[in-house]
């Protein structure tokens, strides 16, 4: 496009090139960008905020944040200062790649110029601290909102539940849970999900339970991840029962289940002694127009291992891998262990050394 201009003889102006930039980068990526950027200067045009935010956010969007730091000095450094856009820009991609401490000193430069972070800048920087663990820290910066006169967004809210929910702090998740909905901020699928992954995985099933009936009767309507979330809990904390129930009536539902939940839902019927169940499901996998993974073949393995037919367990093996499915190194200690639990020593050291062909290194419980 920029040769087609020049071809017919006309000259591209600041506010062309800037356009140029941006078309380039989403259709050609980040070098013809920096070319055009060169034909900026060569061509006697001073680069605006706009040529600068355009090249920081791309060269983010590439996840070189120590270019898009240069191109931020090179921008202050040639006079052209820096938008509360621009400094969102950097700071939230800093946050996501946990780059805390190059964010907060952006973020402290950014008010001591007297650029005042909007709530964009603060939940990029809440969600950077719940990334590196920092909850506390992420807990201070949202209070601290609304002292800068600043209102919470359902963002703010999600970002620091969830950050509450991988710290297993799920009391505190809760309470911010029901803040959210006072403040009239209706939680999303994302926010119910979150919660309820967090307290399948903290053990609060009976908490859980009711908040998957909450979400249903306000009409945010679960979605896969949602019922897996669900599915892991109850499987996990011996509900297989209602697990399985759970699973069929989210299929008369309309919901597609995906590989991942029949891998829940067989795993948590092998470890309740519910083998023959696990299997008939396992065999309904590809009428659903699904494929196993690695995770759903080892499950298999597991359960036919805990059951004794470890000629089963062996055939299956072969199946997968004439199916293109790799074993991994999981799969290989699990039918091991196996052997060894059965005392067939022969057939254990069998699979001990095809697993070390395929370059696995079995781990320290399994060779003492």
């Amino acid at each position: 496009m920029y040769n087609k201009i020049k071809s017919i003889g006309m000259q591209p102006n600041i506010f062309t090139f800037n356009i140029l930039i941006n078309c380039c980068y989403q259709l050609t990526g980040v070098d013809y960008g920096f070319c055009l950027f060169g034909e900026i200067l060569k061509s006697g045009y001073d680069p605006n905020i706009i040529t600068f935010n355009t090249l920081i956010k791309w060269v983010c969007v590439q996840g070189t944040n120590s270019s898009a730091l240069q191109l931020f000095d090179k921008m202050t450094g040639t006079g052209v200062s820096p938008t509360v856009f621009t400094y969102n820009i950097l700071i939230n991609s800093l946050c996501k790649e946990g780059e805390m401490r190059k964010a907060n000193q952006i973020f402290e430069k950014m008010m001591k110029l007297g650029k005042e972070p909007d709530v964009i800048t603060y939940n990029s920087m809440i969600d950077g601290l719940c990334l590196t663990g920092k909850i506390e820290e992420a807990r201070k910066l949202f209070d601290s909102m609304v002292d800068k006169g600043l209102e919470h967004d359902l963002y703010s809210f999600s970002v620091l539940i969830n950050g509450y929910c991988k710290k297993f702090k799920l009391d505190d998740a809760l309470l911010l849970f029901e803040k959210m909905k006072q403040k009239g901020i209706k939680p999303t699928q994302v926010t119910y999900s979150t919660l309820l992954n967090g307290l399948c995985r903290a053990k609060k099933v009976t908490i859980a339970r009711s908040l998957l009936f909450e979400m249903q009767s306000t009409g945010a309507s679960p979605n896969i991840v949602t019922y897996n979330a669900m599915l892991d809990g109850l499987c996990k904390n011996g509900h297989i029962d209602e697990a399985t129930e759970l699973f069929h009536s989210m299929k008369l539902k309309g919901y597609k289940a995906d590989i991942q939940t029949y891998g829940l839902v067989i795993d948590g019927l092998c470890k309740s002694g519910k083998f023959q169940d696990a299997k008939k499901l396992f065999h309904e996998i590809p009428n659903q127009g699904l494929v196993p993974n690695v995770r759903t073949y080892t499950i298999m393995i597991s359960g036919m291992c805990r059951v004794g037919i470890l000629f089963e367990a062996e055939k299956l093996i072969f199946e997968m891998e004439k199916h293109g499915c790799v074993p991994n190194a999981v799969t290989y200690e699990t039918i091991i262990k196996g052997f060894l639990e059965r005392k067939e020593v022969e057939k254990a050291k069998e699979f001990l050394q095809k697993m070390r062909q395929r370059k696995f290194s079995p781990s320290n419980a399994l060779i003492y």
